[in-house]
């Protein structure tokens, strides 16, 4: 930092030049710039710091300062301009910081300097204030604009996201639409065998937020009315805070049923690979249940009988629930299938645990009284593409991919079948935690 870097006619001529000074006497701003501290700043150096004891204003008599608030730019001033000229009347902290934005010459006037002299002139006050007053009202001036300017940018941002909310609530609707269209053939191909079961819980979820998403517009467009009306600069910043504080509502429930349709694609493509310890006969029960409401959603006078014998007591085992659910939702829906047309239709299931040396299994026995599997086609049940529907009516995967799901679990599956008869699947689990 050095001093008497601007020439004292410079300095002079500037100070002369000054808007807070245009009404006052050459022997008053003389003697001003006789007190005044001459400083320079290299560029990037911090003049002023926000929380700064204000007891000074400056002059820029050379160079460019930047006026900021952290990395935001309020206003950048040149030669000729002066800043922090109300601390000559307070002693309130600074609001705002001041940096070089290149290098600089500042003239400093301390609160003392500039009491001492006025005290001299009384007449010179009266106009030094007028000055302050009026660049105060162009100060309010440049807020309002600003604030409009910031009415207009937060306008279009609610334009812009709710036409972005209506595109998702579209996208939303027509994959609801998708997904109620492709509905049966999933099922047929196995990939979402549960998507009949969990279509109505699936709108039901997405509706919450499309709700909280509607209501929230309603009343950001009501903000914004209210916006129009109000000339208070404190409740337009209020009314601000609301308004943005509705649009993170909206982008926040817009999210949220995004993510219920993404996870409800990511179920149809592949299951979970967590495991869970759980209670097999629960689950079980619960998919017999689901598939048999199911058919009777597709066949309305689809009667059945259901016997159901699960032993008392069954352990818990780990396994993955929706790969097993899986199995036991393509097995019950094939008995359904098979019983159709019967004259008195039973599926029976019978849950029990086997006791062998050295381990547990558990025991799953689905049978129904249906037509039954001709034995020449009984060696061929697992393999893939292979059905005994009629074309059209099945992909032959269920039955493959059950048995693939019930070999990585480390267990089994067999039938037993005799022709007009009956069918019997048999799964055995192994007891595991």
């Amino acid at each position: 930092m050095s001093l008497n870097s601007v020439p004292y006619e410079k300095t002079l001529r500037i100070l002369q030049q000054v808007e807070l000074f245009e009404h006052v006497p050459t022997n008053v701003i003389e003697e001003l710039c006789k007190k005044m501290l001459i400083s320079s700043f290299r560029a990037e150096d911090r003049i002023i710091n926000q929380g700064d004891e204000g007891n000074s204003m400056y002059v820029i008599l050379s160079g460019k300062v930047h006026i900021h608030d952290g990395d935001f730019v309020v206003a950048s001033l040149h030669e000729g301009s002066f800043f922090g000229e109300f601390s000559l009347l307070d002693d309130e902290p600074r609001s705002l910081s001041v940096s070089a934005a290149t290098p600089c010459v500042t003239g400093t006037i301390l609160q003392n300097d500039f009491y001492r002299i006025i005290n001299k002139y009384p007449d010179v006050t009266k106009d030094i204030i007028k000055v302050m007053l009026k660049r105060l009202r162009g100060q309010n001036t440049t807020i309002i604009a600003q604030l409009r300017s910031r009415q207009r940018e937060l306008e279009n941002m609610v334009r812009e996201r709710t036409a972005d909310i209506q595109k998702k609530n579209e996208d939303l609707e027509k994959a609801i639409a998708e997904l109620k269209v492709t509905q049966e053939q999933l099922i047929q191909q196995e990939k979402l065998a549960s998507l009949g079961q969990l279509t109505a819980g699936i709108a039901h979820e997405i509706k919450n937020p499309l709700n909280f998403v509607n209501n929230f517009s309603v009343l950001t467009n009501d903000l914004i009315k209210e916006l129009h009306e109000c000339e208070d600069p404190e409740e337009r910043e209020a009314i601000f805070s609301d308004i943005q504080q509705n649009l993170e509502k909206i982008r926040f429930h817009g999210h949220r049923a995004d993510s219920i349709v993404s996870s409800m694609l990511d179920h149809a493509r592949s299951s979970s690979r967590s495991r869970e310890l759980i209670h097999l006969d629960q689950l079980c029960d619960e998919y017999l249940n689901l598939a048999f409401h199911g058919m009777r959603a597709n066949v309305p006078d689809f009667n059945c009988t259901l016997e159901k014998n699960y032993e008392p007591n069954i352990p818990e085992t780990t396994c993955i629930p929706q790969d097993i659910a899986r199995v036991f939702l393509n097995l019950f829906n094939n008995a359904f299938y098979a019983v159709k047309g019967r004259h008195l239709p039973k599926v029976s299931v019978h849950v029990r645990t086997l006791f062998m040396p050295g381990k547990k299994e558990i025991e799953i026995r689905i049978r129904d009284n249906g037509s039954g599997i001709p034995e020449d086609k009984l060696n061929k049940i697992f393999q893939p593409f292979f059905t005994t529907k009629p074309a059209g009516q099945g992909t032959g995967l269920g039955l493959s991919i059950s048995h693939d799901i019930m070999t990585a679990h480390g267990g089994s599956i067999r039938v037993e079948s005799k022709e007009n008869e009956y069918t019997e699947f048999v799964l055995n689990l192994p007891v595991t935690n």
